[in-house]
């Protein structure tokens, strides 16, 4: 659980986000063991088209750059919504019922059922997203 990243993204005074500004996390091993899925990073991120199982619907990228070292190539590390990044975290916060901006805890995360999201590529450009308990 990210203290100030994550879904707490925002909640770092220090940095340049917004109060709701949150990613989800990709971690490399992830990267690793659904390859070609997630593809090398390319220049400008492309905006994508998400869908949630609740039917919501939101424009994102996957952002970030983190290397990979089998194969030496930079693959994105988080998704974002877009065009602000506080869509994503306002979305989530509801989902979960949390209605302040305090930092969201692992606690919320198994009060809510759970702590994963999963992607499936529907389509070119195209992602569901499932966050259902």
């Amino acid at each position: 659980m990210h203290f100030t990243g994550g879904i707490n993204w925002g909640s770092n005074k220090k940095n340049h986000t917004r109060k709701y500004d949150a990613y989800i996390p990709i971690h490399l091993k992830t990267i690793r063991a659904n390859h070609p899925f997630f593809l090398p990073k390319t220049d400008p991120n492309p905006v994508l088209k998400f869908t949630w199982d609740d039917g919501t619907k939101m424009l994102g990228k996957f952002e970030g750059s983190a290397k990979n070292y089998l194969d030496g190539k930079r693959y994105p590390k988080q998704i974002s919504s877009f065009p602000h990044k506080d869509l994503l975290g306002k979305y989530l916060r509801d989902r979960m019922g949390i209605y302040s901006s305090r930092r969201v805890t692992i606690e919320d995360f198994n009060a809510y059922g759970r702590s994963d999201i999963e992607i499936t590529q529907i389509g070119p450009g195209e992602y569901l997203l499932n966050f259902s308990v």
